[in-house]
């Protein structure tokens, strides 16, 4: 294995915390999460995560979108890791922070669990040693998902490392309180089938609570769930927590898959930090206090020594050609600023001119060496003054709007400014702050470019959304333009171009990821999938459909062949609907990313015309299907009795009329979701032991040439319901004003006399009818059902008999007779089969 990559010196300021666990447990995985915590679940995690190096997002994209990552072969790896403040509105109601994130490999931690002796040498070079005793915070990881036995074993491992790593901070007088997080990973995995969320939730915190007993032994000294935690932690002490963590969470009964969602990482991760940056607090405040401690000390001692020798400094000192000489001599080698002021010199120069100041025969030089040497302490002190300005300061990588970065160019134009009266533009601190202008203007220039590329994705998708008809060559555009969208603008972990790179720390070349994650970008990113996802459910909704064209295009499962000879009705649904999730990855159980009310005109029309047709032939195929059961006397069948026994074999599962609702409900529901599923609409329909009508009025509409002399009614309107045991129940409707003319056609208007509620019972008799005059003849129209006698509720939908005095009838063609809207008639399902008499 190779050794971790050198990494620039740690600021002693940062916490640091290291990610410890065996191959396969999920820290890479982990730190993806993080990355997706910060874009999703910032609240939670309370900051935004900012990765200069864009390492992170490699990470994250790998975890939930596939992506290939390169792999590494270093024993650590360190991520510096940002978290802009959290904002509700414009309060800001988190501090920044910064963390160094230490990811070890599994083999190296391993090997360090096996061999723990340099765990004791503090002066130890060893990469993963090393990053355990800078630690300021443990996460130990297993997979969760693991047998007890595999359980037990690494717990074990993990109790002996802890041993020693407790026993070094001891032994170093650390401050106690290290806080280490054991990790339950790949949650996920625990879920069983027909689990909830609550009872998965409840399985993960079992395992939870297993690693805690298992470590109870191992903590009873350090932490007690009964008593408040002390702040007067030993030295060395460990205080261990146990959390579960998923990267994304699981599908369950109660609730859909959220592949892009972490499961308790943020939460983690925001108690992880504010752990680590409060224990280097405390190793931060021990370490002063012990200083403060020495240094009181050796003053006492000091200012006895000094009042011995105090005599000895009375007289005025002499000069020191001595002195002279190496002033001089120092003089005359300078380099120039950009050499002198460069890291690995500036301390040993630093350290000269402070000796050549602190010799007792400074005071005696002449006044020119004097004012050199206090111009190039002051010109020492005024660049590291302004070295840790700028190191604290926000460099343009770490920026997300074009707003950010103003104030970063504005801040290096003003307050970051070279001082006048020196010559620091070649020196580290001056090319870092040009590089930085640099990266401002390349960064700006690349945001400009990578929006205006995530735009016109937006605009072109749009257009094809638009289309009046999905033949042709769209379907292939379509694919084009998304493989065209799918590849980033640039390679995102390569230099910017116009961004270049210098020997400072923060001094490397910003990354194309950079302004790819600008907020501008971010939001055209985000509007072009959704037009992404608009345009290819559109483009498989047609293929289904059969709309499209060209050779790579799906089987339309969705058009259906018309019943008959040599198509099995029976396992018809079943073939299609097993076909349809083959070649259609849908996002969803239901496709409900297909509803058409998503789609805009004229596409939308072309989709909801082809939907009806394909609906109508698979009632074809149902109302086959069922006049097959019925048998060939279906009048003898046409019972109450028998349709209620129908609507049991409509839900049986042995019979394809789920299978067939499943289908049908796919095309009623793309339309209109709230829609219901056509089989158990029938099924409920044929169950109902009686309808109760309110029956307001109707409107009669009676063609102006259904008689040589007009036709109008003549009295009132009887309908009438006679029972199976031959009661008979009439209500009237009487006209209301005077017909209305329109064209070939006269509408008259009845309304209901007196109670207007009328109970029918399936097998009831139903009859309409309404005398009406023609010239001199009396004359009236009479509505019965000929279809079925159980259901007659289509009797309004039929033409009537116009029947004389004589008892003769014919046809009354155009006659109409509708129930107003308001009476809610009872509408026969569409499943329900013509039957002829």
């Amino acid at each position: 294995m190779m050794p971790s990559s050198p990494q620039p010196p740690a600021d002693p300021s940062i916490p640091q915390v290291l990610l410890f666990g065996h191959s396969g447990a999920g820290k890479s995985a982990l730190l993806g999460a993080l990355y997706q915590a910060g874009e999703k679940q910032g609240e939670t995690l309370l900051g935004e995560v900012l990765e200069s190096s864009g390492r992170l997002a490699s990470l994250r994209d790998a975890v939930y979108r596939g992506t290939e990552l390169e792999p590494t072969h270093t024993e650590l790896t360190s991520y510096t890791v940002r978290l802009r403040p959290w904002r509700v509105g414009a309060r800001v109601v988190t501090e920044p922070i910064t963390i160094v994130l230490n990811d070890c490999s599994g083999k190296a931690a391993e090997s360090l669990i096996r061999h723990p002796d340099s765990l004791h040498d503090p002066e130890t070079r060893a990469p993963v040693a090393r990053a355990v005793i800078d630690a300021d915070a443990i996460i130990l990881m297993v997979n969760g998902s693991a047998d007890d036995g595999e359980l037990s074993a690494a717990f074990k491992e993990f109790e002996a490392f802890l041993a020693v790593v407790g026993q070094g901070k001891a032994n170093a007088r650390e401050v106690g309180g290290f806080p280490v997080f054991l990790v339950l990973t790949q949650c996920d995995k625990l879920t069983e089938p027909g689990d909830t969320r609550e009872k998965w939730e409840s399985r993960v915190h079992e395992h939870a609570e297993s690693a805690w007993a298992k470590f109870h032994t191992f903590l009873k000294d350090a932490a007690h769930e009964d008593d408040a935690p002390s702040p007067f932690l030993p030295f060395g002490s460990i205080e261990l927590m146990v959390d579960t963590v998923a990267v994304r969470l699981p599908r369950l009964l109660d609730a859909p898959g959220q592949p892009s969602t972490p499961f308790r990482v943020a939460e983690l991760f925001r108690d992880c930090f504010a752990a680590a940056r409060s224990h280097r607090a405390r190793v931060s405040g021990s370490n002063r206090r012990l200083k403060w401690t020495l240094r009181a000390a050796l003053t006492f001692v000091g200012a006895l020594l000094l009042g011995s020798i105090g005599v000895a400094l009375f007289q005025p000192p002499q000069p020191d050609t001595h002195l002279i000489d190496r002033v001089i001599a120092y003089q005359r080698q300078e380099s120039p600023a950009a050499v002198r002021l460069a890291d690995p010199n500036l301390a040993r120069n630093k350290q000269t001119l402070s000796d050549l100041h602190d010799d007792p025969g400074f005071f005696a030089l002449r006044d020119d060496l004097k004012e050199f040497i206090d111009s190039r302490l002051k010109e020492i002190e005024d660049y590291e003054q302004y070295r840790n300005k700028l190191a604290a300061a926000i460099a343009p990588s770490d920026t997300r709007t074009l707003e950010d970065l103003a104030k970063v160019e504005q801040s290096l134009h003003g307050e970051l400014s070279l001082p006048t009266g020196y010559t620091w533009e070649e020196t580290p601190a001056g090319l870092l702050r040009e590089k930085w202008l640099a990266d401002v203007r390349a960064i700006r220039e690349a945001e400009s470019s990578f929006l205006d590329r995530y735009r016109d994705y937006v605009r072109r998708g749009i257009a094809l959304t638009l289309t009046p008809a999905f033949g042709g060559n769209w379907r292939a555009d379509v694919n084009g333009l998304v493989a065209e969208a799918t590849r980033p603008p640039a390679a995102l972990s390569d230099p910017l171009p116009g961004s270049p790179a210098v020997a400072s720390p923060r001094g490397e070349a910003v990354l194309n990821r950079v302004p790819y994650e600008f907020d501008r970008v971010y939001e055209a990113r985000k509007d072009w999938e959704t037009t992404h996802d608009r345009l290819t459910h559109l483009r498989d909704l047609a293929d289904a459909l059969g709309l499209t064209a060209g050779p790579d295009r799906p089987e339309p499962v969705l058009v259906l062949p018309e019943p008959g000879p040599g198509i099995n009705s029976v396992s018809l649904p079943s073939a299609r609907w097993t076909a349809l999730l083959r070649n259609f990855n849908s996002t969803s159980d239901d496709f409900h990313e297909w509803n058409l009310r998503d789609f805009l005109d004229p596409g939308r029309s072309i989709l909801a015309a082809r939907l009806d047709q394909c609906f109508r032939t698979g009632v074809r195929h149902v109302q086959a299907l069922i006049l097959a059961r019925l048998g060939p006397d279906v009048t003898q069948k046409d019972t109450p009795e028998s349709w209620r026994m129908f609507a049991n074999v409509l839900t049986d599962s042995t019979t394809p009329f789920p299978e067939w609702g499943r289908l049908l409900h796919l095309y009623v529901r793309l339309r209109d979701p709230s829609a219901p599923n056509p089989i158990l609409e029938l099924a409920a329909f044929l169950r109902t032991p009686q309808f109760e009508v309110n029956l307001h009025g109707f409107d009669l509409v009676i063609p102006v040439d259904l008689s040589l002399d007009k036709v109008h009614p003549a009295g009132p309107l009887s309908v009438a319901t006679t029972s199976r045991g031959s009661s008979t129940t009439t209500k009237r409707f009487k006209q209301v004003g005077e017909g209305v003319r329109e064209g070939s056609i006269t509408t008259y208007k009845l309304t209901a006399e007196g109670d207007r509620k009328i109970t029918y019972i399936p097998g009831d008799t139903l009859r309409a009818e309404l005398p009406v005059r023609s010239g001199n003849q009396d004359l009236k129209l009479v509505w019965v059902a000929v279809g079925s006698q159980t259901y007659p509720f289509d009797l309004f939908a039929r033409e009537p008999r116009l029947v004389k005095a004589s008892g003769v009838s014919e046809p009354a063609v155009g006659v109409k007779l509708a129930p107003t809207p308001s009476s809610g008639w009872p509408h026969i399902p569409v499943l329900f089969p013509e039957l002829k008499r």
